[in-house]
């Protein structure tokens, strides 16, 4: 199994494209109990800039966009990326985005 690093991550993330399907059955309970709305989440990971991505494990990254409904909070985003380099959604919460910007 490869380890994907945060370039090659990147990399991946940005040629997903409308076609694929990322979700999870655990990232759909997530969804509804904390933002309710996978229209917002899947068009922001399509159309939004990346802010901030993390590794948190083996080829599970977190990811950061600006709320475009919410000027103060972020969408945190959990990826997982199998050996075939698919996308699957693992979780999401809103953050403030001062968790991400420091002064």
């Amino acid at each position: 199994m490869r380890d994907y690093s945060i370039e090659e991550a990147i990399e991946i993330i940005n040629s997903c494209d409308e076609s694929f399907m990322p979700d999870t059955k655990h990232f759909d309970v997530r969804n509804i109990q904390r933002i309710g709305d996978f229209g917002l989440i899947f068009e922001t990971f399509l159309h939004n800039p990346l802010m901030g991505i993390i590794k948190q494990d083996y080829n599970k990254f977190r990811l950061y966009f600006e709320h475009n409904q919410r000027p103060t909070k972020d969408i945190s985003l959990v990826i997982g990326i199998n050996d075939n380099k698919d996308v699957k959604f693992v979780t999401v919460m809103e953050t403030y985005r001062n968790q991400r910007v420091r002064k």
